[in-house]
């Protein structure tokens, strides 16, 4: 916690007012790859936002030293980063259960193929990196 009054910091402090709704934690979720382009190509085409190189309330780049972009979808943000490596892969699985069908046969229609499970009427289609985006 920093203390204005002192300019000091204190690890792992709590507000001394006691109250709950000032306490506050930061968690800052970041992924490299070195298929940058066709990551946030593939986010923006399943309707994230992706802010390239935002400035003012994040560090940009925080692992890496190439591009950035936060990407969100509601609550949901991370950070890709653009990585000097040329096999760095963001190959996580993402789960979204609030997509429409509509925009199901839209992001199909760009050209994504996707595994269809009619058991729990889910669409499963894999990132550029490897991973999987289930809908």
């Amino acid at each position: 916690m920093l203390d204005e009054t002192k300019k000091q910091f204190t690890p792992n402090a709590t507000p001394t007012s006691g109250d709950a709704s000032a306490r506050a934690s930061v968690h800052i979720l970041g992924f490299s790859t070195s298929n940058y382009d066709a990551m946030i190509k593939f986010f923006r085409d399943f309707g994230f936002t992706v802010a390239e190189n935002p400035h003012g309330d994040q560090l940009v780049p925080f692992f890496e030293h190439g591009r950035a972009a936060r990407v969100q979808r509601n609550d949901f943000e991370f950070q890709l980063e653009e990585s000097e490596s040329a096999d760095a892969r963001a190959c996580f699985n993402l789960f979204l259960t609030d997509y429409p069908d509509a925009d199901i046969e839209k992001v199909k229609a760009l050209g994504y193929t996707c595994d269809y499970e009619s058991f729990g009427h889910t669409h499963t289609f894999r990132t550029p990196d490897g991973g999987t985006l289930v809908l």
